[in-house]
Formats: C-alpha cells, sequence, structure tokens
C-alpha cells in the first residue's frame, strides 16, 4: 500500500486514524469496495444474459430473438446508473431498430432497483418512447424476462449460494477483515506509529 501510493496521508490524518487497525481496514474497503463495484457490475450483465438466453449482441449487451418478441438490452446494474446523453444514444437506436423490425422490444434493463432515475424516465419520454415498456428495473425485469413474478427472490438466493460455494462458505466481510488484520500486522511490524507510516508516504 505504501509503494503504490494507495494511502493518501493528509485524508488520514484528517480523519484521525490513532491505530493501524482502523487506517488499515478504510483502505482495505475503499479499494475493494470500489473494485467489487465495477466487477459485478459486468457479473450482473451475464446474469441477465443468462437468464434472458440471450447474446452479446454488436451494439447491444443482451439479444434474445424470439418468434413474437425480440429483446434488445442495455444492461445497468440499478436505476441509476445511465445518464442522459447514454439514454439520448439508446433511445436513438431503439427508434431505428423498431423501424426495421416490428418484434423488436429494446429495453434498459436493470438488474436491481424499485424507482427507475427521474432522468432516464424523463429523457425517454421526450424521445417519444415509453418508459414503462422500456426501462424495467429490478422484479420488473426478470418478471417481464421469466414470467415469474418471484424470480428476484430465488436470484438472490441463488447468488447467495454460489458466491459462498466460492469463497469456502466464508463472507466477502470475513475475508476483507482478514485481510485488513494480515496487513494491519505488517504494518505494525515496519512502523512505531501512525505518524512514522504516514511520513513514509512522502
Amino acid at each position: 500500500m505504501i509503494e503504490e501510493s494507495a494511502i493518501n496521508p493528509f485524508l488520514a490524518k484528517a480523519l484521525g486514524f490513532e491505530n493501524f487497525d482502523d487506517l488499515t481496514r478504510f483502505y482495505v474497503y475503499q479499494r475493494v469496495g470500489r473494485s467489487i463495484v465495477t466487477s459485478f457490475g459486468m457479473k450482473l450483465e451475464d446474469v441477465v444474459k443468462t437468464i434472458a438466453g440471450g447474446e452479446k449482441g454488436e451494439w447491444w449487451d443482451v439479444v434474445k430473438k424470439g418468434k413474437n418478441k425480440e429483446y434488445y438490452m442495455s444492461v445497468k446494474s440499478g436505476p441509476r446508473d445511465m445518464n442522459k446523453d447514454q439514454t439520448i444514444e439508446f433511445s436513438r437506436r431503439a427508434k431505428l431498430l423498431m423501424e426495421k423490425n416490428p418484434n423488436a422490444y429494446p429495453i434498459i434493463a436493470m438488474a436491481y432497483g424499485k424507482n427507475v432515475w427521474p432522468v432516464i424516465l424523463d429523457t425517454l419520454k421526450k424521445q417519444g418512447l415509453d418508459p414503462k415498456k422500456h426501462a424495467l428495473a429490478g422484479k420488473k425485469l426478470y418478471e417481464e424476462l421469466t414470467g415469474d413474478k418471484l424470480y428476484h427472490k430465488k436470484l438472490l438466493d441463488l447468488i447467495v449460494t454460489v458466491e459462498l460455494k466460492k469463497t469456502g462458505g466464508k463472507t466477502i466481510l470475513d475475508l476483507l477483515e482478514e485481510k485488513t488484520k494480515e496487513i494491519s500486522k505488517d504494518f505494525q511490524r515496519k512502523y512505531k506509529s501512525i505518524d512514522d507510516l504516514l511520513s513514509d508516504t512522502f
């Protein structure tokens, strides 16, 4: 962490860390948290693709072609993960698609959430698209894809089971605490105090 300049000494001092455990825990959680959010977003795209039984498209994240309805999905983790410009581009592509193919059903597919961000809803309306039809979040998305109103609950249970198998029955918090203790002990061997550690960051 020191060699990689992962610790901001000014922030650490301002936050008043007085022991190695607290300092280490803050930076381990911060670093891993950012990484998990990014990587899990990609995992959720795979989850939606698997549930739909679709494939990656040229621009669309998931394409699932059926007899009467062909899904074209732009997958987002949550209901706030799309800005105005992205929504305009989605709308442009969606309208072109529906002009060419009457069976096409373009969706902003949000893996979790209840209420879609107003920017997305308002932009879809201004672009002439029905937000209730083209922006589906959480259980509404899974119900559309599977016909099962309770599919979101089954999916939650499944993800927990799969992740615990991968980590040998330990939660991510267990693993983070183990890593925190390991790094903290390493710091304690190298430095007499927090101030010594922070001075070494320069």
